[in-house]
């Protein structure tokens, strides 16, 4: 099983509406074949802050999801701050 942690940065004071949109995204992203988990969450203490916890059966579920982001054509600009900051995990064991 694979994990990914994704941060984003938002533009300053749009993180609520990036939270909003990534939610969006995670209802259709939760139907993908092999994807267990795909959970947005804001920050506490910086909302402009925003994570995203993903798991994935394997490598071939991974590369289906990001093929199937390019197919939704997801548009970020003008919300992020920079590029993702991304964490990559497989099950301990």
């Amino acid at each position: 099983m694979l994990a990914i942690v994704a941060k984003l940065r938002a533009v300053e004071g749009k993180g609520e509406e990036l939270a909003e949109r990534m939610q969006g995204i995670a209802e259709k992203v939760r139907t993908e074949p092999g994807n267990h988990a795909y959970t947005v969450h804001q920050g506490q203490d910086d909302g402009d802050l925003v994570m995203i916890y993903e798991q994935y059966d394997d490598q071939a579920a991974l590369d289906a999801h990001r093929e199937h982001m390019k197919e939704m054509g997801v548009d970020l600009r003008g919300l992020l701050a920079g590029k993702p900051e991304l964490e990559y995990y497989s099950t301990a064991g």
